[in-house]
């Protein structure tokens, strides 16, 4: 059961990047759906971003990989380590609440990444 309270005045973003941790932090690899439907939000919140715009390149690249049906495991991990890179340098750059959300999911990226790369 999800104990985790939400409060009635988060922000969507902040609502999504505990949603993305949170799938990561799972220790399952994610399908390609719930991949598909995670950048689904993410590009939702992140297009008229200006702050954001330099995630958006490789969070089409990571969206076309996985439309592909069968992605190749070395493309996704670069992509997140490249994601997590960027999401590691937004962090320094916000207040310290949304800066340690970022850098959990920045670690969680990288711990994804790694459990694909040991199965390429």
């Amino acid at each position: 059961m999800d104990t985790k309270q939400t409060s009635p005045h988060e922000s969507p973003a902040l609502s999504l990047i505990d949603t993305t941790i949170e799938a990561f932090d799972q220790g399952q690899a994610a399908s390609p759906q719930e991949g598909m439907s995670l950048l689904g939000d993410w590009f939702s919140s992140v297009e008229n971003n200006e702050q954001a715009a330099d995630l958006m390149q490789p969070m089409q690249a990571l969206r076309d990989e996985l439309q592909q049906g069968s992605p190749r495991n070395t493309r996704l991990v670069d992509l997140l380590e490249q994601l997590a890179e960027l999401t590691e340098t937004k962090a320094t750059q916000v207040d310290a609440d949304l800066a340690s959300r970022l850098t959990t999911l920045s670690t969680a990226l990288r711990n994804f990444a790694g459990q694909l790369s040991t199965t390429v």
